[in-house]
C-alpha cells in the first residue's frame, strides 16, 4: 500500500489499546504505578501521613464497572468504604490508570484535610479542580490545561447544583484558590 506522497503506507501505531484493559490487565498496570511511580508515592505518604491508613483502608483496586452506578467513569475514591477503585473497562493504556489514580488519591489527600468551604458544591469543585490538574489535564499547556480542569470540575460539580449555569459559577468561585494549591506537592512538576 502507498502513502500520500508514494512512499510505503506505513499505519500509525497507537499507544492505546482498541480494546478496554481486563481487570487483571488493570490490576498489573496498576501495581507497576503503585511500585514504581515518584508521584503518586508522594500521594500514598501524603495521606498515610495525615491519617494514617485510615483513608484506605480498603487499598486501591482495579475492577469492572459495568452494570454498576460507576459504569460511566474511570475511577473513585469511596470515603465510606475507604478506598480507590479504577474502573478498568473504561481503560485502554498504563497512562490512563496513572492518571485516573492520580485524580482519585488526590481526593483522597482532600478527604484527609480539612475544608476550606462552607458548601458541598464548593468543596467538590475545589476537589475536582485540584485532582484534574493534578491527574488527567497535567501535561497540557497552561492554557489548555485550565480549560480542561475548568471543563472537568464545572461536570463533576453538576450533580451537587440545580444547574449547569450554578456549577460554571460556583467552580469561577473556587477555581484560582485551588488550582493554586498542588499539596501535597511542591509544583506542578512533581
Amino acid at each position: 500500500m502507498q502513502g500520500p506522497n508514494g512512499s510505503a503506507f506505513k499505519p500509525e501505531i497507537s499507544r492505546f489499546r482498541s480494546s478496554t484493559l481486563s481487570e487483571t490487565e488493570c490490576t498489573a498496570e496498576l501495581q507497576e504505578i503503585l511500585d514504581h511511580d515518584p508521584k503518586i508515592q508522594v500521594l500514598l505518604h501524603a495521606i498515610f501521613n495525615l491519617n494514617g491508613r485510615r483513608t484506605l483502608v480498603r487499598g486501591v483496586t482495579c475492577r469492572t464497572c459495568k452494570g454498576t452506578t460507576q459504569q460511566d467513569k474511570y475511577g473513585y475514591y469511596d470515603g465510606q468504604y475507604k478506598r480507590v477503585v479504577i474502573c478498568c473497562d473504561n481503560h485502554r493504556s498504563k497512562q490512563e490508570v496513572r492518571n485516573t489514580l492520580i485524580h482519585e488519591l488526590v481526593h483522597a489527600f482532600d478527604a484527609s484535610r480539612k475544608g476550606a468551604f462552607d458548601s458541598i458544591a464548593h468543596t467538590v469543585a475545589c476537589g475536582e479542580v485540584r485532582a484534574s490538574r493534578m491527574g488527567q489535564c497535567a501535561d497540557l499547556p497552561l492554557e489548555k490545561q485550565r480549560q480542561c480542569v475548568y471543563e472537568d470540575a464545572v461536570r463533576s460539580t453538576e450533580s451537587y447544583c440545580d444547574s449547569t449555569h450554578t456549577a460554571m459559577r460556583v467552580v469561577s468561585q473556587v477555581f484560582d484558590q485551588c488550582f493554586a494549591d498542588l499539596a501535597p506537592f511542591n509544583s506542578q512538576d512533581e
